[in-house]
């Protein structure tokens, strides 16, 4: 079992604080700005094991290459956050494609 003061319950926090902070900034925030942030959680993500996180900020780097950020961000954010709280810490690799699938559906993909 987990506890508080556990490493992965702070690396967990940093996350979602970045995501959070990412989230809030949005609005005032530069392409340049966004695109660091994004990467900043990815390579969080994955120097600590959150697969699906790590994952999803990928595709979101992509999603803002393209363009199409503006309409697609929260929706990655947000389900970012989901898979970083999630209560079992880091996902499998089934978890992880169920995370994926939710952000095609909330995007209508």
């Amino acid at each position: 079992m987990r506890t508080q003061g556990d490493p992965f319950f702070d690396i967990q926090g940093r996350i979602t604080g970045q995501i959070g902070a990412l989230a809030e900034a949005l609005p005032h925030c530069a392409l340049a700005q966004i695109v660091q942030g994004i990467d900043d959680i990815r390579c969080l993500a994955r120097d600590n094991g959150f697969v699906a996180v790590e994952t999803l900020a990928s595709r979101l780097e992509s999603a803002v290459a393209a363009g199409g950020y503006r309409a697609a961000i929260l929706t990655y954010l947000d389900a970012m956050s989901d898979a970083a709280s999630a209560p079992q810490g880091p996902l499998s690799a089934n978890a992880q494609e169920a995370w994926l699938a939710s952000v095609a559906m909330r995007l209508g993909h």
